[in-house]
């Protein structure tokens, strides 16, 4: 009996031992460690995947990523002063972001959307700047329209060659004057819901020229009004004229 109740121990404890082992192997081997950091500060934090390409980078302004397309930088002189979170995609073109910044004098923010092997087409954004005693302010969304025969790449390779014996406040001066070119002339202005620096809020639409063709807002006078522009400029609303007797309809 004395025998049978030492052997019974023996295994007990063999079994609890195992118990114990198999515990250590699954809580260290097995399950994977996560560590918890309940705080971490830093300049740029970014996220890349196993070949190194950069999907996301958040940043404080000194340190912002810079645009690329296939993972090239557009404009390797230039500077993104800008806190915020820059996203690409797998082949290393920006596609878009998400920015705040401000001072005391000045106050932006955005979300924006790229193009395919372009700049962004769509955006939200709001820009609120202090002139004199007073604020002037806009927000809104806005689109774009670019053709895609016209890649961002090939016109920022070709400014790079064109400037490259340049002085760096003449490649400044040029790169200013390239931009507002693009803007004007490439980056098609289509629509814009929200409110204008006037203070009308409603809904502007632009021709392919980014000519403002139809107005439909609200002016800072609260008189609800529906302009339609000529290519010149010129202008009339339709809720404030004759049009309505030419259809047929009555103001009251």
């Amino acid at each position: 009996m004395k025998k049978t109740k030492i052997t019974y121990l023996k295994i007990l404890n063999s079994t609890v031992l195992f118990l114990m082992l198999l515990y250590i192997v699954y809580r260290d081997v097995i399950t994977p460690k996560i560590n918890f950091i309940p705080e971490l500060t830093v300049e740029r934090l970014n996220v890349v995947g196993s070949d190194k390409n950069h999907y996301m980078v958040l940043s404080n302004p000194e340190r912002q990523a810079l645009a690329t397309t296939n993972g090239v930088v557009n404009d390797p002189d230039s500077e993104r002063d800008l806190p915020g979170i820059i996203f690409f995609n797998r082949v290393g073109d920006e596609v878009g972001g998400i920015y705040y910044d401000g001072t005391d004098t000045e106050n932006i923010a955005g979300i924006t959307f790229d193009q395919q092997k372009n700049d962004q087409i769509m955006a939200i954004m709001k820009d609120e700047y202090k002139d004199g005693d007073s604020w002037k302010r806009w927000y809104g969304m806005f689109f774009r329209e670019r053709a895609d025969s016209v890649r961002v790449e090939k016109l920022y390779a070709d400014f790079a060659e064109k400037t490259q014996s340049f002085d760096e406040k003449r490649k400044r001066e040029e790169y200013l004057k390239f931009k507002k070119y693009i803007d004007e002339n490439i980056n098609k202005y289509r629509m814009f819901l929200g409110r204008e620096e006037n203070g009308d809020i409603g809904l502007f639409l632009y021709d392919s020229k980014s000519r403002m063709r139809i107005k439909l807002h609200v002016d800072d006078s609260d008189n609800a009004r529906l302009e339609v522009l000529d290519t010149l400029g010129n202008s009339m609303d339709l809720l404030n004229s004759n049009t309505f007797n030419s259809i047929g309809i009555t103001k009251k």
